[in-house]
């Protein structure tokens, strides 16, 4: 029989689908901003899998995977326990804004992360927001053996993965040795979910975009859990196509996981992208001067170097110098930059690029030197 497990007010009931709230703080106004918390279990004893979404108030395909994934028939046949969490910032959801207005920060830069906060006191104070992720994500690691965060990325971008590079602390053999480990069972992971994979940025920079203290890198890096996230291409019109590659993806991931025992399903419907060799993102390439942008390639478009990506013109039409705008790099077309009005240094493309970063790196030096 299935362990009891309890988040919020919602207890699992094996065999069943439980539903209720965890309560994240107070607004001034004397109202509880809750999370919705929903709980399925199997009758028989498995892992534990979290899904969560809504973080970002315009990303809205990630809610309806989880309802559309979560049914009784679903319950009948598995091992172990779903929580899901679909709303991780009601604010941001109710306002269609990627901050809440509450924080009016990124909420998914506001998990924590491996190193202490440093006492400082002219620094700014958590907010509600940031000391509830705090709580939730000690909720997830007493509780979790894998996590999976779904997001939107672009208008008509790709559905794929975003795999988390797994970091530790220069000079610390044994950690590396734990980093390895866990990578390897990430790597299981993300190839099991079966969409295309697409590694995050190298280690610096994924520190300075904070992408440590994101849903998935905090349970990751933090947590020791297996962790990624899920991007399902436009937001605010959610695509059902993309809605059903993702719950066969998550159900795929439970069948890795030994929660489900039946066969493996084919991933329909969506571009599967392999490049031939590992990629990471980059926003590339960037416009020289000002000038309006008529992209050439779409999502998926398998790149080489030097091949034509975009024309450009200037606001009467006319071609403006080659009028032709190059690609930097070999590898594919993750999603184009909304319009096509550019500044000078804006980019036109996010794509994936050959990836030379290592998956299991340090730390950056000055990381830890606040701890």
């Amino acid at each position: 029989m299935s362990e009891e497990i309890a988040i919020g007010n919602t207890v699992s009931v094996p065999g069943g689908i439980q539903y209720g709230k965890w309560e994240a703080f107070k607004h001034p106004t004397g109202h509880i901003e809750f999370l919705p918390v929903i709980i399925a279990q199997g009758v028989e004893e498995g892992p534990c899998l979290w899904l969560t979404s809504g973080i970002h108030g315009p990303e809205h395909t990630g809610p309806l995977v989880i309802y559309e994934l979560i049914t009784q028939n679903l319950v009948k046949i598995m091992k172990g326990t779903i929580i899901a969490v679909p709303a991780l910032s009601p604010a941001g959801l109710r306002t269609a804004r990627r901050d809440p207005y509450h924080a009016q920060k990124d909420p998914n830069r506001l998990w924590p992360e491996e190193k202490s906060p440093k006492e400082d006191p002219d620094e700014e104070r958590p907010s509600s927001l940031e000391l509830a992720y705090q709580r939730l994500f000690d909720e997830v690691a007493a509780t979790a053996d894998y996590l999976i965060d779904f997001h939107n990325a672009w208008i008509g971008s790709l559905s794929f993965v975003f795999r988390d590079r797994v970091l530790y602390q220069s000079g610390k053999n044994e950690e590396k040795k734990k980093a390895s480990e866990l990578a390897e069972i990430l790597d299981e992971m993300v190839k099991a979910y079966g969409h295309t994979i697409i590694n995050e940025y190298p280690a610096h920079k994924y520190i300075d975009e904070k992408l440590h203290r994101s849903v998935a890198g905090s349970v990751l890096l933090k947590g020791k859990i297996p962790s990624f996230t899920a991007e399902l291409g436009t937001g605010l019109m959610p695509d059902p196509v993309i809605i059903a590659a993702a719950c066969a993806g998550t159900r795929n991931v439970m069948r890795w996981a030994g929660m489900l025992g039946d066969e493996k399903e084919k991933i329909r419907g969506i571009p599967l992208i392999d490049a031939g060799f590992p990629v990471r993102r980059m926003c590339t390439p960037c416009v020289k001067e000002a000038c309006i942008v008529q992209h050439l390639v779409q999502p998926g478009d398998l790149i080489r170097k030097d091949d034509p990506v975009a024309e450009t013109r200037d606001v009467w039409g006319r071609p403006q110098n080659s009028g032709v705008i190059h690609s930097e790099y070999e590898g594919f077309v993750i999603g184009r930059e909304h319009g096509i009005y550019f500044y000078p240094g804006n980019p036109i493309l996010t794509m994936a690029v050959k990836d030379e970063a290592p998956l299991v790196d340090v730390y950056p030096e000055n990381y830890f030197k606040n701890k």
